[in-house]
């Protein structure tokens, strides 16, 4: 009610001021006529005065009935000189004359017929003896009154009319603040009440076309990355997956499973396209369940009778005994077109690592498929290789008293990689990993023990080091932005979270604005709901939001509005060679258009050649983070 109370005070300011000005001006012009009327008067006895002193007489004629008159008009004192000589001189003393001394009023007049005389007259003031009775103040108060009774209705008619302009005035400012949907429907009291209409128009028309830009972004990225019949990744994205699987130290090796349904062609022609479109589906449906079991994974349609899985972080013996579920599982699939399972699937297997050629990954599995094929009865076959074993073949055990050993001694590290601005180079944050050494004193990346430890149970102890090192190192170092990445499922322990709130507290709220939550798009798309009060609380606390592995999978992106997320991170799978991948390109222009007119910023992950980087600034991406902006700097132990 700002505007109205301003308005308000500035029409009694104008009333007041008006009655005010009137009432001083009156009396003022009231107390000059008295004066004015009471000199006429006396100027018309000095008239008769002069008319007399114009007979040569001894003594001026008016000497004698001239003090009776004075002191009928109050005249205190009468001076008639001639060139400086007294000529006549009347004094009525009065036992309360010098207590009036300021009521005195004196005036000097000439002659007309006589220029050589001059007259002083002191006299009392014409409002000295003047009584004031209630009676003569009755107009004047009842002036006022009918004027302050006027402005109090006024006030109150202008503050009703004026209710409706508040209203709408505080609905501006929601939506000023972001908060349009709060305020999408107005209340009928708004005033203009076509000014509130156009509101509710526009913000409908504006969520509309919100809804519209989403849809168009899922259209846009499901059409670049999803194959349109079974609704899984298709070639370009599960290209794009090994890719960046193969250039992540996180994941030093893992398993490539290509699935092929023999002579699809020929099942075409003998029992339909639809009823083999439907079988294509139902095995599409249980390979998505199948690989839902394991981190990371991904399952595509590489080819119209061929589907790709890639399983990170398995390898060796754990490879076999997922082979032999995946062959039992395929072997009784219920198929709505009689054919026979055993000589339907075939499939073959390799095994990549770290650091390896893409097209040197799928020449092996195409090899393993063939013998699998040549081997017939829906085999299949896995592709051998020389290969040492992985550091995180090791087995429960003996992570978990590595992990135990980590704790006690307080040796988790922490590396830091550097985010650039596109526009200027100028750093605008990091991002922190743990890492650990193990009984060989080497170093093991994040994503290799992190599966790990969540297999041992302890990875949430390791999100509260990573929490505790963020904040202390905001408070003793140079504040810059500071990136976390915890599991999921830390962020829906309300114990945990409750924990991390405490932590925050205690921070400046400047320095509360530089933590940088990070949740991975894939686990809000499935935990959305669940996401939405820890993420609340969080930005309530001044704490930023980030979403990371943005174009991994196809979501909706309405995610970014209900979680008001500041950042979002794209997948390095987009930006691997992006300058020669035109689809790539699309889908980063389509996540960058779902953030228009938002406070929400894109950074690019995975940044490692100045190609990509060329090709991103060209985008409009806002920033980068990679091993082309800075090598990752091992910190000082927590």
């Amino acid at each position: 009610m700002k505007f109205t109370n301003k308005l308000i005070g500035f029409i009694i300011f104008c009333v007041l001021s008006s009655v005010g000005v009137v009432l001083f001006g009156g009396g003022v012009s009231l107390r000059g006529l008295a004066i004015e009327t009471q000199k006429q008067n006396i100027s018309r006895l000095i008239d008769v005065m002069d008319e007399q002193l114009a007979m040569e007489d001894s003594e001026p004629r008016f000497a004698f009935w001239l003090p009776e008159l004075l002191r009928a008009h109050s005249v205190l004192e009468l001076t008639v000189e001639k060139n400086g000589i007294v000529s006549y001189d009347f004094k009525a003393l009065t036992p309360d004359t010098f207590a009036v001394t300021s009521f005195l009023k004196e005036y000097h007049f000439e002659l007309q017929e006589n220029s050589d005389f001059t007259v002083k007259v002191v006299m009392l003031s014409p409002y000295y003896a003047m009584e004031y009775p209630p009676e003569l103040f009755t107009g004047v108060t009842m002036g006022l009154l009918i004027a302050l009774f006027g402005l109090v209705i006024a006030i109150r008619l202008l503050k009703k009319g004026m209710y409706g302009a508040e209203l709408l005035s505080t609905r501006s400012y929601k939506i000023l603040n972001g908060d349009h949907v709060k305020v999408a429907v107005g209340s009928e009291s708004e005033w203009p009440k076509a000014t509130s209409r156009a509101f509710d128009k526009l913000i409908a028309d504006l969520e509309d076309t919100k809804q519209e830009r989403s849809r168009f972004d899922s259209y846009m990225r499901t059409n670049a990355f999803v194959d349109a019949s079974t609704g899984i990744g298709n070639r370009d994205f599960f290209l794009n997956q090994l890719e960046a699987m193969l250039s992540d130290p996180g994941v030093i090796a893992g398993t490539v499973i290509k699935i092929e349904l023999y002579e699809l062609s020929q099942l075409n022609y003998n029992h339909g396209v639809a009823d083999v479109d439907g079988m294509v589906k139902s095995v599409s449906e249980l390979l998505s369940k199948f690989v839902d079991r394991f981190t990371g994974s991904v399952l595509a349609r590489y080819r119209g009778d061929q589907f790709m899985i890639l399983l990170p972080r398995i390898t060796g013996s754990e490879s076999e005994i997922v082979l032999k579920q995946l062959y039992k599982l395929l072997t009784r699939v219920g198929l709505s077109t009689p054919v026979d399972c055993d000589e339907l699937f075939y499939t073959g297997v390799a095994i990549y690592h770290y650091g390896e050629q893409a097209e040197e990954v799928l020449e092996n599995v195409d090899q393993a498929l063939k013998i699998a094929v040549l081997q017939g009865c829906s085999g299949w076959f896995l592709y051998e290789q020389d290969e040492q074993t992985p550091i995180y073949a090791k087995g429960t055990v003996k992570w978990r008293s590595l992990f135990e050993q980590t704790f006690k001694n307080n040796a988790f590290h922490y590396e830091q990689q550097v985010i650039l601005s596109m526009a200027d180079n100028q750093v605008l944050g990091h991002e922190i990993y743990p890492r650990l050494q193990d009984e060989n004193n080497e170093w093991i990346h994040a994503g290799v023990f992190l599966p790990m430890a969540e297999k041992c149970g302890v990875l949430k102890r390791i999100d509260r080091l990573t929490v505790e090192y963020a904040i202390s190192n905001l408070e003793m170092n140079e504040p810059i932005a500071c990136g976390i990445n915890l599991d999921i499922q830390s962020y829906l322990d309300k114990r945990f979270m409750r924990a991390v709130y405490l932590d925050i507290i205690r921070l400046p709220t400047a320095l509360r604005s530089l933590l940088y939550f990070e949740i991975h798009e894939y686990q809000i798309n499935r935990n959305l709901e669940m996401l939405l009060e820890p993420a609340k609380n969080l930005k309530t606390l001044g704490c930023c939001i980030t979403v990371d592995m943005v174009g991994q999978d196809v979501v909706d992106s309405s995610y970014i509005k209900k979680l008001n997320v500041d950042v979002i991170k794209l997948h390095p799978s987009l930006v691997r060679d992006l300058h020669k991948r035109q689809i790539n390109q699309l889908a980063i222009r389509s996540i960058l258009g779902g953030s228009v007119n938002l406070v929400t910023t894109v950074v690019a992950v995975g940044v490692e050649s100045k190609d990509e980087w060329d090709a991103l600034y060209k985008l409009g991406v806002y920033g980068a983070q990679g091993y082309f902006c800075n090598q990752v700097r091992v910190l000082a132990e927590s």
